[in-house]
């Protein structure tokens, strides 16, 4: 890495002047040599033991330089992390007492129920030790950088942080993602499981109402649209309930969205911004005048009622709530995982018929969350912390448990010594009984890469065929995007930052009102198409596209 090696270059440049600053500053001997033999032997001896013992006088000799504890006696670091509705103990978790008991550190851990309050939180520049994922703009982040708030990292990581050092080597399109005003400041969660970075949503069904109607999994979007019918008309029938939704989305949100209907009539969609990149060029789908196809699809399925109209206007948490509801009451929705363990079949993408490949949508080889943990420019223990965030990745039980939760409740051993998962989010019962025990998940850092997965998990989940894993492995494998049409971007200036985002705002606004108006019938989408595309202009589509292409190209190339 270019910036790796020129901080290198830095470092050896200022050990030399230091070294020879040093020399030039020695005291002369009185009788106006070099001195004795014996003389030079004591002062250099002397330099070496004080050199050897400032270097081991980490934090103020607070810290070990290596093993366990890391810190010689209990000591205690702040920490802020956002708040997470699925994990709302996080700050209470058992999780940190595990982490205490190993390394002397206690964490005290407050939640920021808002960016508001995060972003509060940089304005005034009142840190706690250790900032964890807070949902913060990179630009936000980037001030703090520049203002000298952030330890910078990647000088220490060689020394206090070798399994990062030796990631970030291997894996630059994260690095570069990482990246703050150039330097590092932050690690992120990385998880690289194929079903999860190759797949983003899973596409449902309800299984028992296939079975009831005697209808196959539907694999055309004809057979979808017959098997919504076939729903709807069995209302209050055997156990579909009469208020029964056929189908379900999050309106324009990329997860749960109605994404996979644009790729299987061969329409790759891979932002919320309506993003995909084709032999390395950002291009912009939501003026391609062939998403017109999927659009009038999704015309006649709501004018059949198969689609209902709150999902222009439902929030995430209804979102949510509708999807996990036991019994069921709607027949396909798009998720990460079923919500409805055992009642759901995957299926997709569906052929369209109409001569073009379809596809399911992928996601990139990056991490999962970036910035997931920053130290404190007023942190007094910082290589006490580094050493903490090296030994949670380094150590697989100590990953598995901040991650995961606590062993023996939410993960276990198997007879072969490998690591798996007893439950996880499908199992929301599960989740909320034992929020005391759940890990930090990607809100905090986490590193698990393809090693972890060839040599510390067993994903017992393959042979689950309720489980994502499996249906990636028997649904979705040979039917994803190309991962590299998958849209990643890095940090633009604070000028450029606020300028996509403005962009992305009013484009949103055009868009969904457009397509909301397209789907429901309001405006024709052939005669209003035209006028469509020149609004999308007028707000900037085309600049916005060059700032986004800008943004890939900080870490693709």
């Amino acid at each position: 890495m270019k910036l790796r090696k020129k901080w290198a270059a830095l470092c050896l440049a200022a050990v030399l002047i230091l070294t020879s600053v040093a020399g030039c500053g020695q005291k002369p001997s009185e009788s106006g040599t070099s001195g004795t033999e014996g003389s030079e032997t004591s002062i250099s001896s002397e330099t070496s033991v004080s050199s050897e013992a400032e270097a081991e006088d980490l934090d103020g000799g607070a810290t070990n330089k290596e093993g366990l504890p890391i810190a010689k006696e209990p000591i205690t670091i702040t920490a802020g992390i956002k708040f997470d509705s699925m994990r709302p103990d996080k700050d209470t978790t058992n999780v940190w007492k595990y982490v205490e008991e190993k390394t002397n550190i206690k964490v005290e851990v407050e939640m920021y129920k808002d960016v508001e309050k995060a972003n509060l939180m940089f304005a005034s520049r009142d840190y706690p030790d250790l900032i964890m994922s807070t949902g913060a703009a990179s630009t936000v982040l980037t001030t703090a950088a520049q203002s000298g708030d952030l330890v910078e990292l990647e000088p220490l990581l060689e020394e206090y942080a070798p399994t990062w050092n030796d990631f970030f080597k291997n894996n630059e399109v994260c690095y570069n993602m990482e990246l703050l005003d150039g330097k590092l400041y932050s690690l992120p969660y990385v998880d690289f499981a194929d079903f999860d970075r190759d797949l983003r949503d899973q596409w449902l069904f309800i299984e028992p109402w296939l079975e009831e109607l005697n209808l196959e999994v539907p694999t055309t979007t004809e057979e979808f649209k017959e098997a919504l019918l076939a729903v709807k008309e069995n209302a209050g029938k055997g156990s579909i309930p009469e208020n029964v939704v056929p189908f379900y989305f999050f309106f324009d949100n990329y997860v749960g969205g109605q994404f996979d209907i644009y790729a299987s009539f061969g329409v790759p969609v891979t932002s919320a911004d309506y993003l995909v990149v084709q032999d390395g060029v950002v291009k912009d789908q939501s003026t391609n005048p062939d998403i017109k196809e999927p659009l009038k699809y999704l015309r006649d399925l709501y004018a059949l009622e198969l689609i209902p109209p709150e999902v222009f206007t439902d929030d995430w948490a209804t979102y949510i709530s509708k999807t996990s509801s036991n019994p069921p009451i709607i027949a396909s929705y798009g998720s990460y995982a079923s919500r409805q363990p055992g009642m759901t079949v995957p299926m997709g993408p569906l052929d369209a018929e109409n001569g073009k490949d379809s596809y399911i949508r992928s996601q990139a080889y990056v991490s999962g969350t970036t910035n997931t943990a920053m130290i404190s420019s007023t942190n007094p223990y910082p290589i006490a912390t580094l050493r903490m965030l090296e030994w949670i990745v380094s150590d697989p039980e100590a990953m598995i448990t901040v991650n995961r939760g606590t062993q023996g409740i939410l993960w276990d051993y198997n007879e072969d010594g490998k690591a798996y998962e007893l439950f996880w989010e499908e199992s929301t019962d599960l989740m909320t009984e034992n929020s005391k025990e759940l890990g930090m998940h990607n809100g905090f850092i986490g590193l698990r890469d393809q090693n972890f997965y060839e040599n510390v998990w067993y994903d017992k989940n393959v042979e689950d065929e309720t489980s994502r894993a499996w249906a990636y492995e028997n649904v979705y494998k040979d039917k994803v995007m190309p991962n590299e049409w998958v849209y990643i971007e890095g940090p633009l200036s604070a000028d450029d930052t606020a300028m996509a985002k403005q962009y992305s705002t009013d484009l949103a606004n055009v868009r969904k009102t457009a397509f909301a108006d397209f789907i429901t019938g309001k405006v024709d989408i052939d005669s209003g198409w035209d006028a469509y595309v020149q609004n999308m202009k007028n707000a900037g589509l085309d600049q916005f596209v060059e700032l986004k292409q800008k943004a890939y190209d900080v870490v693709a190339k």
